[in-house]
């Protein structure tokens, strides 16, 4: 008459209320029960291009015995897509961005998972000059070719040497 057995379900994240009815009799006690907290192990592809849609599986333990996680941020980016495929593995469909390394973020109910420096962009490569030779009164256009300059207009600056151009003008992740 002092206890009660409950074998609980399956559960996604956030801590729950515990409430006892004997007859018509009700007692309730908030915040004794929770679920654990999505732990991430590892990021199949840590590296991708600035472009996005790349494919990415998080690995880890506590993402639910259901769908209750559809969250992944790569940063401070939600995935473009996610597809829930076990209570250890989510994949997703990378959004675009440049520059460093990124935290991964996994939601599963209202509790949420990160892991440090698991994810990247392709760093920024150049490939040729046009207009290799400029006279030296300056305002000479100067086109510079490569990958990895981001999908959208993230690239503002260039240097030519140790100065800066007068004006840049992103046109696409090459140019």
């Amino acid at each position: 008459d002092s206890s009660v057995v409950c074998g609980g379900g399956a559960g996604g994240g956030g801590t729950r209320r515990v409430m006892v009815t004997a007859g018509l009799r009700a007692g309730s006690v908030s915040g004794v029960f929770s679920f654990d907290t999505a732990r991430l192990s590892s990021v199949t592809r840590g590296n991708a291009p600035s472009t996005g849609s790349a494919s990415v599986t998080v690995h880890g333990a506590n993402f639910g015995g259901l769908r209750y996680t559809d969250g992944v941020r790569l940063g401070h980016s939600a995935c473009e897509a996610t597809d829930w495929q076990s209570d250890t593995a989510i994949a997703c469909r990378a959004a675009h961005g440049v520059r460093g390394t990124r935290r991964v973020v996994v939601t599963a109910g209202v509790r949420a998972g990160t892991r440090s420096e698991a994810y990247s962009f392709d760093i920024p490569s150049l490939s040729v000059l046009t207009r290799g030779n400029a006279p030296g009164t300056g305002s000479a256009s100067v086109t510079v070719h490569g990958a990895n300059f981001g999908h959208v207009r993230f690239t503002d600056g260039v240097r030519l040497g140790h100065s800066a151009c007068e004006a840049t003008d992103w046109q696409s992740d090459t140019a």
